[in-house]
């Protein structure tokens, strides 16, 4: 009898941990289930700013000014043409600048850009509606870089498209024109757009 009694107490040991078990894992797939649909159907609160961003502001110190040969206005299709870019520097020091230049690519092809000042190393960068362009010193020149009416960049265009059209030095995305000085600030020189007719 005692065995049976024995026996009967294990089995109802042995039962009673299955239903704790069983109880604490029902309890987590329900509240996991519950936590999960809650989820889903929960409101999602976006935050848009009121106030449209913008540039902090920068010194604005020179120029930088797109030119055609004589200023010319007209250009005809299908044949070659320049612009250069003439900087002003407003007495600072210059060690490296930036320049976008935005312009319809579908109109233009870019046949050539042309470095004026040997004394900067030049990277250009395509993007799909501007060429970017970074320029540095070279490593080890001392020649102290000011610029007055310089022209520091040629660019060669091929007209496909009659119309007219704009070229622009002003900021796009995150990019914008300036200059570097020596001491490693950035001025933004002043700029306007140059307009062009393809006949």
């Amino acid at each position: 009898m005692e065995e049976h009694t024995k026996y009967t107490k294990m089995m109802l040991l042995i039962l009673a941990v299955i239903l704790l078990g069983g109880s604490i894992v029902g309890y987590t797939v329900i509240n996991a289930k519950r936590g999960s649909e809650t989820g889903n159907n929960a409101t999602k609160q976006i935050i848009e700013p009121t106030v449209v961003p913008t540039r902090l502001p920068h010194p604005i110190n020179g120029a930088m000014e797109l030119r055609t040969e004589k200023n010319a206005t007209t250009f005809s299709l299908n044949k070659p043409f320049v612009i250069q870019l003439i900087a002003t520097s407003g007495k600072s020091k210059i060690a490296g600048y930036d320049v976008v230049m935005a312009y319809d690519k579908i109109a233009f092809d870019r046949q050539a850009i042309q470095n004026g000042d040997a004394t900067f190393h030049m990277f250009t960068f395509d993007r799909s509606d501007r060429v970017s362009i970074s320029a540095t010193k070279q490593l080890g020149s001392t020649q102290i870089t000011e610029f007055e009416e310089t022209p520091i960049l040629s660019f060669t265009f091929l007209p496909k498209k009659k119309g007219k059209f704009v070229f622009s030095l002003k900021p796009l995305g995150q990019e914008s024109s300036k200059y570097v000085d020596e001491a490693a600030q950035a001025t933004y020189p002043n700029y306007k757009d140059l307009v062009l007719e393809i006949q």
